[in-house]
């Protein structure tokens, strides 16, 4: 059988297809926080100081934009304004921060996010995998 290599670029590519964009996102947070992990690796094993600062800092990067994505990626149950409880599945809007309000909260604010901003879109509805 002649199989050809895949990539690994490749590879973590198909990782995402068929996720929907918060997925993606999601996923990507995780792979940046487990990179952090394996950064960390890389400089405990590190005999040359410049090299394990380096890898340090690269850890600490990887773990602040797993960070970021996790809270962009982590819908919330209530409004950020008046305290309204929400469904996780599609009520109320959303900045891409995932900074969330009712409807009539974020018509209020015009569809504009205070904290960033950012437009605030209706929230997609979450797909559940099986």
């Amino acid at each position: 059988m002649n199989r050809r290599a895949v990539e690994p670029e490749q590879a973590m590519a198909a990782l995402f297809e068929g996720l929907t964009r918060l997925e993606r996102i999601a996923l990507l947070g995780r792979l940046e926080a487990a990179g952090g992990g394996l950064y960390r690796a890389l400089a405990a094993d590190e005999a040359n100081v410049k090299a394990r600062e380096a890898f340090l800092k690269a850890a600490e990067d990887e773990e602040r934009n797993g960070g970021l994505l996790r809270s962009m990626s982590t819908p919330k149950d209530g409004c950020e304004k008046c305290g309204k409880a929400l469904s996780l599945a599609s009520d109320g809007h959303a900045c891409s921060f995932q900074c969330t309000f009712c409807d009539e909260c974020a018509a209020a604010l015009r569809f504009v996010c205070p904290n960033c901003s950012g437009s605030l879109e209706a929230r997609a509805k979450l797909q559940t995998r099986r």
